[in-house]
C-alpha cells in the first residue's frame, strides 16, 4: 500500500486518507511564536541581499528593471512571513514598510555603477560622497512617479505576503482561545 497521503480512487475525487484526530493547538504556543526582532531581521537581510542581487543584475545586463521592486516585495513579505511568524498587524506593517524603503533603495544601488562610470570614480568613493543634498538630487531628477508606484505595489504584495497562514484548527484555537 503506498504511503502518500492523497490517492486517487477509480472514478473518485482526491480524497485524504484518515490519518487520525487532529492534534491539539495551542492558542498561546502560536501568539508565543511570534517574533517583531526576527521579523525585522528578516526584512532587513532580504532587503540587503535582493537590492544587492538587483543592482549586480542591472550593472551585467546594463538595464534598469523597476519591476524588481516587486519581485523584492514578495521576498521580503514571504522572509517576514517565515523567520517572524506573525499573527497581528505588525507584520505586514514591518514587510510593507522595508518594501517601500528597499525600492528606493535597490534603485539608489543600480544607479551608483552608473555614477562610477560617469565620475570615473570607484564605487567606495561614489557611497563615501553621498550627502543629503546628492540624495535630495537623487529623489527629485531620477525617481520619478513610476518608481513611487512600483513601490506601492511592493509594499501592497509584501503586506499580502507577510502574514502567517494558519490551519483551520489554529484559527479555531486562537477565536476561541482553547486547545482545539
Amino acid at each position: 500500500m503506498p504511503e502518500e497521503s492523497l490517492m486517487l480512487l477509480p472514478g473518485k475525487k482526491k480524497t485524504r486518507r484518515a490519518e487520525g484526530p487532529p492534534q491539539p493547538v495551542d492558542p498561546q504556543t502560536l501568539r508565543d511564536a511570534q517574533s517583531v526582532k526576527r521579523a525585522v531581521l528578516a526584512a532587513l537581510v532580504a532587503t540587503l541581499v535582493l537590492s544587492a542581487f538587483w543592482m549586480f543584475f542591472a550593472s551585467v545586463t546594463a538595464r534598469v528593471f523597476p519591476w524588481f521592486s516587486i519581485v523584492q516585495g514578495i521576498f521580503i513579505g514571504l522572509a517576514v512571513r517565515r523567520f517572524g511568524r506573525g499573527l497581528d498587524w505588525r507584520f505586514p506593517l514591518v514587510a510593507g514598510l522595508f518594501a517601500w524603503a528597499g525600492a528606493f533603495f535597490g534603485n539608489l544601488l543600480v544607479a551608483i555603477p552608473a555614477t562610477t562610470s560617469a565620475l570615473d570614480a570607484r564605487w567606495w568613493e561614489v557611497i563615501r560622497g553621498l550627502t543629503w543634498w546628492s540624495l535630495r538630487t537623487f529623489f527629485d531628477e531620477v525617481i520619478t512617479v513610476v518608481d513611487y508606484i512600483y513601490a506601492f505595489f511592493a509594499a501592497a504584495v509584501a503586506v499580502f505576503y507577510a502574514k502567517r497562514r494558519l490551519n483551520r484548527h489554529e484559527v479555531f484555537a486562537l477565536r476561541t482561545g482553547q486547545h482545539s
